[in-house]
């Protein structure tokens, strides 16, 4: 495994673990109306998941192309 793979992947474990506790104590304090903050979190964490999961899976079907350069135009 690559060296930023390894950094995506404890950016997003950290994310998500405080977005579970976030929603964890603020379910159990005497404010729920303020629910709405880590559910938010959480949402933008599994958008960003998905968003990165799409791209890798793209840089990988062009690497198995045939046509190289389409990974060297910048």
């Amino acid at each position: 495994m690559n060296k930023l793979k390894a950094i995506n992947i404890v950016q997003f474990s950290f994310q998500l673990i405080t977005a579970l506790l976030l929603l964890y104590f603020t379910i159990n304090s005497g404010t729920p109306d303020r629910i709405i903050i880590p559910i938010l979190l959480l949402l933008g964490w599994s958008l960003g998941f998905f968003q990165r999961r799409v791209t890798r899976r793209q840089i990988k079907r062009l690497r198995g192309s045939k046509n190289k350069a389409v990974l060297l135009e910048g």
